[in-house]
């Protein structure tokens, strides 16, 4: 479950674990129980990777509409074809973090 982030008009912030479909409605405040609204906060970025901040923010951007690229544009980034093993599975090599079909 996620932690979530609410300020109460009286108390001030405070965080509450929920489920996701939970996650939009409003939170009894722990110091006066009042019901308070969620706020939104960016995440905590710093110490991720900077290949996996790369690649969630192409799958937000990819999220509504994916994006379309040509071999060409492909080939200029350096983007590899999947390679097959020796068993018939196809490998990534330039995405590692996928697995394999």
């Amino acid at each position: 479950m996620p932690l979530y982030n609410y300020a109460c008009k009286d108390c001030g912030p405070f965080s509450d674990w929920r489920s996701m479909s939970r996650a939009a409605d409003p939170a009894s405040c722990p110091g006066c129980d009042e019901l308070a609204p969620r706020t939104i906060s960016a995440p905590f970025l710093a110490n991720m990777d900077p290949n996996n901040r790369v690649a969630h923010q192409r799958n937000e951007k990819s999220a509504h509409e994916p994006q379309m690229a040509s071999r060409k544009q492909l080939d200029s980034q350096g983007v590899k074809p999947g390679i097959h093993s020796h068993h018939g599975h196809k490998h990534h090599a330039t995405r590692p973090w996928m697995i394999g079909h």
